[in-house]
């Protein structure tokens, strides 16, 4: 992946370039599948019989079917190219949450100190999010207790006791689009003032100083209580979606930028690297590192590409089998209803995951589409059986029993062929002995100087 990112400068033509490479590389593979497939029809009257046949008894079965399998029988064949996909998928996944290290290959010095300033920006423009929920982090600064939540009791309007408390209720706070609508001024000043909380910003242990803002017992409001917490979390070591969050965080307006490398240690080279980064994320309008939500915005689109090509393949896919092998694919009932569920799955993990890691997916089921139809076109099935077929006749042909038979044709020729012993009658084997016990008479009275008889029809060791 980092040598696609190298050559083209984006992380969505990177992705396509790895997943054609990919692809290229697994045809081979998915081929044999194919072949093993259309191969395993041969088979299956043989393995249907000894199905029957050992029913009672499953060791006597298996035995049976491990000489097939010796034949060419291979009822695991499809099994290598989806564990293959697999383990492609969540290295892909890695490497989309990891941009700072997979792409750029920043040092881990220069990535810590990028998310350190990243995170502290992130938690300030989260707590200037609402100015209730800031100017009570500020009172929390100077007295602790400010910040604990406070209930009491109280006649309501039909005189009825009810438990009120002082926790902050915006309306309809939209913290992320907020964070987009803080100035440089406001992030600044917050910076400062709020230095001696951000240095605990990443303890999430509930127990430490800063554990008191998103607390249970907090005054502050739900929205930003819980995108502290959030803050907390995706920046803590060894979270996957630290360095993208720290991207995020980046790329969200120039005085970002500008804040965060003044307060991370790092040379003109990373910071040149790193605005790169955040511009090659954008792939055709779509931030590649953000994750897809349910709302009409450009990420949505990645998840339903993905559900379109995911059930566009399944469909072909079956379509082609039921041309190709009719017989399979009329036993294969529960497994349709599987596969038409893997959309729905596939839906489900690009909703889980970073836009990259959903694009990826997409253009995979894109480059299947295309391998169904090139393998149907040039390696149909009915050709590969009959390939086969002639084969396991060829190998049986040769297992089989030959001789040598000279006859005499019309003209008096004498014409030597090799004959299967199965072709012949049971008067022509016989025939076929007497002349080779002749001949080896023959040989042994001239080896010993002996009078050579030739045997009759009546002799009884003919």
């Amino acid at each position: 992946m980092w040598v696609c990112y190298a050559l083209v400068q984006n992380v969505g033509w990177a992705i396509i370039l790895f997943t054609l490479i990919m692809r290229a590389a697994m045809f081979p593979i998915n081929l044999r599948q194919q072949k093993n497939t259309a191969i395993s029809q041969l088979y299956m009257p043989r393995v249907r019989e000894i199905q029957t046949k050992y029913r009672n008894n499953r060791e006597k079965q298996q035995e049976e079917l491990m000489k097939l399998q010796k034949e060419g029988y291979s009822p695991t064949g499809g099994c290598l190219p989806m564990i293959l996909t697999f383990l492609i998928l969540f290295g892909v996944i890695d490497v989309v949450y990891k941009p700072m290290t997979h792409m750029e290959h920043f040092s881990g010095q220069d990535i810590t100190s990028i998310v350190s300033a990243a995170r502290s920006v992130d938690a300030v423009q989260t707590m200037l999010a609402n100015t209730e929920d800031y100017n009570i982090i500020l009172q929390y600064l100077d007295d602790p207790s400010a910040i604990t939540l406070k209930e009491w009791e109280e006649q309501d309007a039909n005189g009825k006791t009810v438990k009120v408390n002082d926790r902050v209720k915006p309306t309809d706070l939209n913290v992320e689009k907020a964070k987009n609508e803080v100035s440089e001024a406001d992030t600044r000043a917050a910076l400062t003032k709020l230095e001696p909380i951000l240095a605990t910003i990443t303890d999430n242990s509930n127990t430490g100083k800063y554990a008191l803002l998103y607390a249970n017992n907090s005054r502050l409001s739900d929205p930003v209580r819980s995108a502290l917490q959030q803050v907390v979390v995706n920046y803590a070591d060894g979270t996957l979606y630290r360095e993208l969050r720290a991207l995020n965080c980046y790329s969200r307006n120039d005085f970002n930028k500008n804040i965060i490398i003044e307060n991370s240690n790092i040379n003109d080279d990373v910071r040149t690297r790193l605005d790169n980064l955040s511009h090659n994320m954008i792939f055709l309008g779509i931030n590649l590192g953000e994750q897809p939500r349910w709302a009409f915005d450009s990420l949505i689109i990645i998840p339903i590409i993905s559900f379109i090509f995911s059930f566009a393949q399944i469909l072909i896919q079956q379509h082609l089998m039921n041309k190709q092998n009719p017989e399979m694919a009329q036993q294969q009932g529960s497994m349709k209803i599987i596969m038409l569920i893997m959309p729905f799955f596939s839906l489900f993990i690009v909703f889980s995951v970073p836009a990259g890691a959903g694009f990826y997916w997409s253009i995979s089921y894109l480059f299947g589409i295309l391998q169904s139809i090139i393998m149907y076109l040039f390696w149909p099935a009915d050709k590969i059986r009959a390939e086969a077929k002639a084969k396991m006749e060829a190998e049986a042909e040769k297992k089989e029993q030959r001789t040598k038979v000279i006859t005499v044709d019309a003209e008096g020729n004498t014409v030597e062929k090799t004959e299967r012993l199965s072709n012949l009658s049971q008067k022509e084997i016989k025939e076929l002995n007497k002349k080779k016990l002749e001949a080896a008479r023959k040989a042994d009275a001239e080896k010993y100087g002996e009078e050579y008889i030739e045997s009759t029809d009546d002799d009884d060791d003919i």
